[in-house]
């Protein structure tokens, strides 16, 4: 056996020592967001999907976002995508950010969110993965954040509670040397009444 060339095979997959690993975790059933970033403990409520987070505003404004979805049950579904009609008129509301693992990257300016952070999928948040079905199901959603209040609130972006924590979230995630990684749980992640939702109807958002 050539002991050297089974070595040139390996594919490397994990970062470097020297690079750190910081886990947070949100609990989408509980609506909180938790874990170490370095010696910084997080552990507070963070909204997720169905205009959740929003400003108080006036009624004709809480009429154009659908303020009144936030406690439906089809926002609390990560497969329900936001959908808008030809003229950018909200039709639904997105729903809660799908399960899954996301890396955390800081933004200074974001063009809306201002400081904010993205969060960027990665393989296993691109489908939801159940033992209610076969096969995976792509939920086709994206785009998600953990910004401040606004408005509009949550189409699956993640809106802490407090705007005080969520700046310390910002500016740990900015200094940490190295990778944060967001596990998103769900209690289930695809219950029937979901699946049916899903097969449904193409659901983009």
């Amino acid at each position: 056996m050539d002991h050297h060339s089974s070595h040139r095979s390996v594919k490397v997959t994990i970062p470097p020592v020297s690079v750190g690993i910081a886990h947070l975790q949100y609990d989408a059933a509980s609506e909180r967001i938790s874990g170490w970033i370095g010696t910084e403990h997080f552990n507070e409520r963070a909204f997720s999907g169905g205009s959740r987070g929003h400003k108080t505003v006036g009624v004709k404004l809480a009429k154009e976002y659908l303020h009144d979805q936030e406690n439906t049950l089809q926002s609390r579904l990560s497969t329900t995508g936001e959908k808008k009609d030809a003229h950018g008129n909200y039709l639904q509301r997105g729903g809660t950010i799908p399960p899954g693992h996301y890396t955390c990257h800081y933004i200074e300016h974001h063009k809306s969110f201002k400081e904010c952070i993205r969060l960027d999928p990665t393989k296993d948040a691109y489908a939801i993965y159940s033992p209610f079905a076969s096969m995976p199901i792509y939920h086709h959603r994206g785009g998600f954040y953990i910004h401040g209040h606004g408005p509009k609130g949550s189409d699956g972006c993640l809106v802490p509670e407090s705007e005080h924590k969520r700046r310390v979230l910002n500016q740990a995630i900015k200094n940490f040397k190295g990778v944060v990684v967001l596990e998103v749980i769900h209690v289930s992640y695809m219950l029937p009444a979901e699946q049916f939702e899903y097969n449904s109807g193409p659901m983009i958002g």
